[in-house]
């Protein structure tokens, strides 16, 4: 609508307050309307806007409406119009992306390929993943953080049939310590050792990470809501591999047949203590360690009372001057 017809609406209804009802006559005998017409859109206007309403008591008259109602109404159905169309441009830009993936996998398409795609829709991406997976012929590695997308609805390897992988295909596996102390976790991780993966865990990782035959990468973000970044792009999946190769090549190998409680413990504390002398608060040391912040206070306080410190200031004195972090 244009200032101009906005300015008549807000003037009609303002004098149809000061009425019991009106007609469309009276607005243009009243308010001075010489055109007929321009008063029929304005009342078509208001009724749209559901700040008039038909009269019951009298044929074409019309009386005004509490706007708080009309706001609720109109700004619901606005709001789920706008919501029903960003689902559809996600889910739309994310069969692009698997279009796409068929493109740059082709022999036209492998000579004009794009870096990376960015996928919305959760339930794409594990799709993707999916059939990702089911379409290597040599190897699966993957890293996935305790602090990434929770096990509900998440496409990570605790909800991800890793059964689709043909024989043949190699499997590696990455979690945090904190994975050893999570039943389900531990169930997940025996099956996929009996079915011939390989699985470690290390104190920290850095990213939830997939990558295929070491061409595709899947970059999961810390939430749904962010998606997944698909790279295939030559340097950036041999840049991602480096990493897992690093941590892979010192992380401890995951016996599901026992727990191995006080070797873990030791390096989830050593973790701790670097934390803590860097200055990281107690919730980023949890994200990092994959553990409930619950949990990281009471490492945080085992480990204070071994080295005898009643302050996180005394504690970090004390493991400087000693360096006791190589001795732990």
């Amino acid at each position: 609508m244009s200032p101009k017809s906005v300015d008549r609406i807000f003037e009609v209804y303002e004098w149809s307050l000061s009425r019991d009802g009106f007609g469309v006559d009276d607005i243009a005998n009243e308010l001075g309307f010489k055109d007929l017409g321009e008063s029929e859109k304005i009342v078509a206007k208001l009724l749209e806007l559901q700040l008039i309403e038909p009269s019951r008591e009298q044929d074409a008259w019309f009386v005004p409406t509490d706007p708080t109602t009309a706001s609720s109404q109109l700004l619901n159905r606005s709001e789920l119009d706008l919501l029903e169309r960003k689902l559809e441009a996600a889910q739309l830009r994310d069969d692009l992306a698997r279009l796409s993936l068929l493109f740059r996998t082709s022999k036209f398409g492998s000579q004009h390929t794009n870096s990376f795609d960015i996928l919305k829709v959760p339930e794409t991406i594990r799709l993707m993943i999916s059939e990702a997976a089911a379409n290597s012929s040599h190897e699966v590695v993957c890293m996935q953080p305790r602090s990434g997308w929770p096990a509900e609805g998440s496409p990570d390897g605790e909800t991800l049939d890793f059964q689709v992988l043909a024989p043949g295909v190699s499997l590696r596996v990455l979690y945090q310590h904190a994975a050893r102390f999570d039943m389900p976790t531990r169930e997940q991780a025996a099956a996929l050792v009996e079915s011939g993966a390989e699985i470690r865990t290390a104190g920290a990782l850095f990213g939830n990470i997939f990558i295929f035959d070491r061409t595709t990468a899947y970059i999961l973000a810390s939430s749904q809501e962010n998606g997944a970044v698909v790279v295939q792009e030559r340097s950036l999946v041999d840049f991602l591999l480096s990493c897992f190769e690093y941590v892979w090549a010192t992380a401890k190998e995951f016996d599901t047949r026992r727990a191995e409680t006080d070797v873990i413990s030791g390096d989830m504390k050593r973790e701790i203590v670097k934390m803590l002398i860097s200055g990281a608060k107690d919730e980023a040391i949890a994200r990092r360690l994959g553990v409930s912040v619950r949990t990281c206070r009471k490492h945080i306080g085992q480990v204070m009372q071994m080295f005898g410190a009643t302050s996180r200031f005394q504690f970090g004195y004390l493991v400087r001057e000693a360096t006791l972090v190589e001795d732990l």
